[in-house]
């Protein structure tokens, strides 16, 4: 329901504007606009409606009316007049990471959404596939397809919105049936069960569907986003791009000013490509030989001398000046496997429940390839602390179908309805091979490659495997942990991995 005028004007001293999109926070609480993200991942309403209802009910302490906010004239122009000179002058671009600027982009792709959150300094809370259940129309529109292209794009994504709804009571149905509610409260039990029927049917979601995204950056990481957005060859990103820059002039109107297009960016792939034709040569499709469905998770590339690495990072740390590089490989070649094993179960053995390892396993890295359905991929791709490269999405790795559904005799009309989108999808994928990525739908598998370090490996295991994660991210990282365990066998028993299979998702 819109807001009234009323509402309007109690919100308008903290939002950039009460009708775009894409809107600036600010006069507000850190704590509160951490709140008012954190809605996004559970709430259908929008943040102005959970803003205005906050201020309504006077469970945040700030100042209602219409009053404009106080004046710091003088204080401003002299802090702009310093950014021009020091940040855009002379290049002291890390004075603009003490300036955050927190945007809420509702109604964008997820397509968009994830060329958004590949931003490694950044925070981002985005509605969820599984606390929300999607509307028929939610998803964007794509004015570059034409008139031609447009109704089957359209049809395509109506079509699976469709099947996806009228599953939803059955699935629904199925799974109360198979679930008992034991001591879990009635309002657990159906949060539950509609989370669990939304992650057996997000796979019909079609890329193209509407997400809100709640972000915070500092000015100089948010500069940086602008410029690739305002470079990627999507209309929808450089939008984006154009609204996200106009919400942070009001905000912080001299750090990101000069954000722009990026001709060293918007030409390297290309580049790229053309030089990669002259000794490479992939040959013509062929899913039998790169389709590997049985092997998810694939090392690609490690340290063999991993454990050296480590183990002389944890000695260097805190240690006295008499200590130096050479006496320590030395001891730890003279050292026997159990002595040096030792010493790494040592570093991991202490830790409490919510611990990370400490930071000498990072001194070590591995590349996977990873094959998963669009949906885990989402997931998956808020993991920042690594070097990402992910093809496009297609269906031409095929797609994952819930084994539940199968167990409900519902698997066909799922099945059907991912087949259908094939057809759309090619038609579009001739003209518009980019554009042609919001027609798939989540079900449908994308390759990446993962550069990683030990650290953030067994951060993603035991993050990831955890008993109220999606099935699907899951097996990823079960299939991680086994990769590692054959690799440093002195990880068993120390990493907090659960590797089996769970009937009901989180409430």
């Amino acid at each position: 329901m819109p807001l009234d005028d009323a509402a309007l004007a109690r919100i308008a001293p903290y939002v950039s504007s009460t009708t775009d999109d894409v809107f600036a926070l600010s006069g507000l609480p850190e704590e509160v606009i951490a709140v008012l993200f954190a809605y996004y991942s559970r709430s259908r309403d929008d943040l102005r409606t959970n803003l205005s209802r906050l201020l309504t009910d006077q469970e945040i302490d700030v100042v209602e009316g219409t009053a404009a906010r106080p004046s710091f004239g003088l204080a401003t122009q002299k802090a702009r007049a310093f950014h021009e000179k020091w940040v855009v002058g002379y290049g002291h671009a890390s004075v603009a990471e003490h300036a955050v600027v927190h945007l809420a982009l509702e109604n964008v792709s997820i397509v968009a959404s994830k060329i958004i959150e590949d931003l490694r300094l950044g925070s981002f809370t985005e509605k969820s596939t599984r606390y929300v259940v999607f509307d028929r129309n939610s998803f964007v529109d794509l004015p570059v397809l034409g008139d031609e292209l447009t109704p089957i794009y359209r049809q395509a994504c109506e079509k699976l919105f469709s099947t996806y709804l009228d599953l939803m009571p059955a699935v629904t149905q199925a799974l109360e049936a198979r679930v008992p509610r034991g001591t879990m409260t009635e309002g657990a039990y159906a949060a539950a069960i509609r989370a669990q029927a939304c992650d057996l049917l997000r796979g019909l979601l079609p890329a193209g569907t509407r997400t809100n995204i709640g972000l915070s950056a500092n000015a100089r990481a948010l500069e940086g986003l602008l410029s690739k957005m305002f470079s990627s060859p999507l209309l929808e990103v450089r939008t984006l791009a154009a609204s996200m820059h106009r919400a942070s002039l009001t905000v912080v109107p001299t750090l990101v000013k000069y954000a722009k297009e990026n001709a060293y960016r918007m030409s390297l792939r290309d580049v790229v490509q053309d030089k990669l034709r002259t000794i490479y040569d992939p040959g013509p499709w062929d899913a039998f030989a790169t389709n590997v469905v049985g092997q998810p998770v694939r090392l690609v590339h490690h340290d063999k001398d991993a454990m050296e690495r480590i183990l002389l990072a944890l000695a260097y740390e805190g240690s006295e000046p008499v200590v130096h590089v050479r006496g320590i490989l030395e001891a730890l070649k003279h050292a026997t496997k159990a002595e040096r094993e030792g010493l790494l179960r040592a570093a991991l053995a202490r830790r409490g429940p919510h611990d990370p390892a400490c930071r000498a396993f990072e001194a070590t890295s591995m590349t996977f390839e990873l094959l998963l359905d669009y949906g885990a991929y989402r997931d998956l791709q808020r993991h920042r602390m690594l070097t990402p490269s992910t093809q496009r999405l297609t269906c031409r790795l095929g797609f994952e179908t819930p084994a539940e559904l199968s167990e409900f005799g519902l698997a066909a009309t799922y099945a059907q309805a991912m087949i259908d989108a094939v057809e759309s999808w090619e038609e579009i994928e001739k003209h518009f091979p980019l554009e042609a990525q919001y027609a798939v739908p989540l079900g449908f598998r994308v390759r990446t490659l993962w550069t990683l370090n030990l650290r953030e490996a067994i951060h993603v295991v035991e993050l990831r495997s955890a008993k109220q994660g999606h099935a699907s991210y899951r097996r990823i990282a079960q299939a991680m942990y086994r990769t590692l365990i054959h690799l440093h066998p002195w990880l068993e028993g120390l990493l907090r991995v659960d590797l089996e299979d769970h009937a009901l998702a989180r409430s």
